[in-house]
């Protein structure tokens, strides 16, 4: 079957396992970041994010080369990407980065 559209998402860094839309994706349409070729296999609205690759559930989420998030269930590559899916860990990330930064001052 031949995708109705084709639209862009954004991999902001190499490491990162998600792409950024930049058109509202319907399920069924393919998206091309960079080198890649996505077929969206759930709606994605614009500014959201689309998995790049499969994530298994409880595998770091990473956007900027940085873990935003874990998987909460497994998602597979052209998936929308947002908090039905992602465990937001942002108190966990903080208290790492607290100890780190004390760490360092000594």
């Amino acid at each position: 079957m031949e995708n109705a559209a084709i639209k862009k998402a954004i991999r902001i860094e190499p490491e990162d396992n998600v792409a950024v839309v930049v058109q509202d994706t319907a399920a069924g349409e393919t998206l091309h970041c960079a080198e890649l070729r996505i077929d969206a296999k759930t709606a994605v609205p614009l500014g959201h994010k689309v998995a790049i690759t499969s994530i298994t559930r409880g595998r770091p989420v990473v956007k900027y080369a940085v873990t935003i998030g874990l998987a909460s269930c497994d998602i597979a590559e052209g998936e929308h990407v947002h908090s039905h899916n992602v465990e937001d860990i942002t108190n966990r990330l903080c208290n790492e980065y607290e100890r780190a930064f004390r760490a360092e001052k000594g």
